[in-house]
């Protein structure tokens, strides 16, 4: 009898847990719960700058592919400046105004006169806007207070617009509508809250 109540005291020591043994075991669970959350922050924090990338490059593709096209449809079309004849076509270094058509394909629109210009907002921000009204031939007055006008892209930090001179390759600030010819490139430097931008460069070999 003695002997047979001593092994069952022995099965029973050996199959609990020991105080300490219990202490080290919860130590080590939370260790690995709190590696686990941390790792779910890491993830998270990653997703969502991973997002304000995509979201960014995807601001970039927009600007870059909508004034492409206008670009790439541009009209070379006069007008009158009071006594003188000047092409439709004048910039600087805030913003530039053009002829293109709208919508770029199909019979459905018309020609329209374009202008990209900063617009500073009551926050204090600073958006790319373009305005557009229909051309109505070389004597319209350029009136914009009936103009429609979208943001093309909100909140810039920086903003400046370069023209290549063709015949010198020369890149200048300012484009006088009075030259009576086009640039043979627009380059944009562009800087969000992010930084800048890669420059933005427009040929205009089909201007016509």
């Amino acid at each position: 009898m003695a002997v047979g109540t001593m092994s069952r005291r022995v099965v029973r020591a050996q199959s609990g847990f020991t105080l300490l043994e219990l202490l080290i075991a919860l130590a080590i669970t939370a260790a690995v719960v709190t590696l686990m959350f941390a790792g779910f922050a890491l993830i998270g924090r990653s997703e969502d700058r991973n997002q304000r990338l995509m979201d960014r490059s995807e601001h970039m593709l927009v600007v870059t592919q909508w004034l492409g096209r206008k670009f790439d449809g541009l009209r070379m079309l006069g007008r009158s400046d009071g006594a003188n004849a000047v092409i439709f076509f004048s910039g600087n270094a805030a913003g530039a105004l053009w002829v293109a058509p709208l919508p770029e394909r199909g019979d459905g629109g018309g020609l329209y006169v374009f202008r990209a210009s900063p617009l500073r907002r009551e926050d204090g921000r600073t958006d790319l806007v373009i305005e557009a009204m229909p051309y109505d031939g070389g004597a319209m007055q350029l009136d914009w207070g009936g103009a429609l006008r979208e943001t093309l892209l909100p909140a810039v930090q920086t903003l400046q617009w370069y023209y290549q001179d063709g015949r010198t390759s020369e890149w200048v600030r300012n484009w006088d509508s009075a030259r009576r010819e086009f640039p043979s490139r627009i380059k944009l430097e562009i800087g969000d809250e992010r930084g800048d931008w890669p420059p933005l460069v427009f040929a205009l070999a089909r201007a016509r």
